[in-house]
């Protein structure tokens, strides 16, 4: 036998013995993880959360760089409701090594590619929370993970190229979250959040809370203060700071806790002040029609909220403006029939 055909078949005869390892490695991991139990966990928590979690394909298991589940064409979603409240092409749920000899299945870690988030369908969710349950502070033993996802609201996308980076979540520890973000005019939105949970039998708090980053076209900003959740939809924010150069000092409160949601905000620098008080959702579905385009179009009705501002002295982009003040009213009836509908009431000095 000549060294060429020898040397031939010992290369044959290693690569085989080497496609067989491989093969019984990854059947060795396949069974050892045992993609259903994970998946089954996944399910099992978002039915208990009140959603329906769906995959296109079978997870599939992957050991390197570190053991953990493939998930493709992941949807969870409100029943009964076809649009998915939060899509994504591509994830990965992470698990300790203890895994592989088939202890309990935890997830240490989720990463999700391409994740779209629908705002309508999330406040749908929101609406079905039961207002009498006591709240829960999910755990998240090492981290969240979202890659370039996207945040619609009406069929519009309101971000884009949204980075989300989160780490553990657990009572009494320093909790972490920074995001990035691009909105419809490809201006960079950047935010940290920075907190620490606590949870009781009638709130889950974060208590300290601080909140930094920079808004398109309003600069960085730096909040701190406090925010809580009390069971179902009930939420309550308390923040206070400054923003933009130069700086003007802010008051951020929000409360939804009588089934009602209102935000209110107060900012002031020297010489100009401006308070306001809406419901977003209400105020960003006026947004979304004030947008729109068309023939046929209702006339565009004056923004749902009462604000006020006032403005001694302004030069901007050289547009000078002096003893400006403006007062809206969103609660204002017309002096008509008793059946006529609310308008807002507008009134500018200058």
């Amino acid at each position: 036998m000549s060294l060429r055909r020898r040397t031939r078949i010992l290369l044959l005869s290693f690569g085989g013995v080497l496609l067989g390892l491989l093969l019984g490695a990854l059947l060795a991991v396949h069974l050892l993880l045992q993609p259903q139990r994970f998946t089954q966990l996944l399910e099992s928590a978002a039915s208990t959360a009140g959603l329906r979690l769906k995959l296109t394909q079978p997870a599939s298991p992957e050991l390197f760089p570190s053991p953990g589940l493939v998930l493709q064409g992941l949807r969870l979603s409100v029943p009964t409701h076809t649009t998915p409240m939060l899509s994504a092409s591509r994830g990965k749920i992470f698990v300790p090594w203890r895994a592989l000899l088939g202890g309990v299945p935890v997830i240490t870690r989720l990463e999700l590619d391409g994740a779209r988030i629908d705002l309508d369908e999330l406040d749908a969710y929101i609406a079905t929370l039961p207002t009498g349950k006591a709240p829960w502070l999910p755990h998240v033993r090492t981290g969240i993970k979202l890659i370039d996802g996207t945040l619609s609201s009406g069929g519009h996308t309101l971000f884009s190229a949204i980075n989300v980076s989160a780490g553990q979540l657990e009572p009494g520890r320093p909790f972490v979250l920074t995001l990035s973000a691009r909105d419809a005019q490809a201006q960079i939105l950047q935010l940290r959040l920075q907190g620490t949970p606590r949870s009781s039998a009638s709130v889950v708090a974060l208590d300290p809370l601080k909140l930094s980053g920079a808004l398109p076209g309003y600069g960085d900003f730096a909040l701190a203060g406090q925010a809580g959740w009390l069971g179902g939809s009930r939420v309550q924010l308390a923040l206070l700071g400054s923003a933009g150069k130069p700086a003007m000092q802010l008051r951020v409160g929000f409360a939804n806790t009588a089934g009602k949601a209102q935000m209110n905000l107060a900012a002031t620098r020297p010489g100009q002040q401006l308070q306001a008080s809406f419901d977003p959702a209400v105020l960003l579905a006026w947004w979304h029609g004030a947008l729109a385009t068309g023939r046929d179009l209702p006339p565009l009705t004056p923004p749902p909220l009462a604000a006020s501002a006032s403005v001694a002295q302004l030069d901007d982009a050289g547009v000078h403006i002096e003893g400006l003040s403006v007062h809206v009213d969103a609660s204002v009836a017309p002096a008509t029939s008793s059946g006529a509908p609310k308008k807002s009431a507008v009134s500018v000095k200058r």
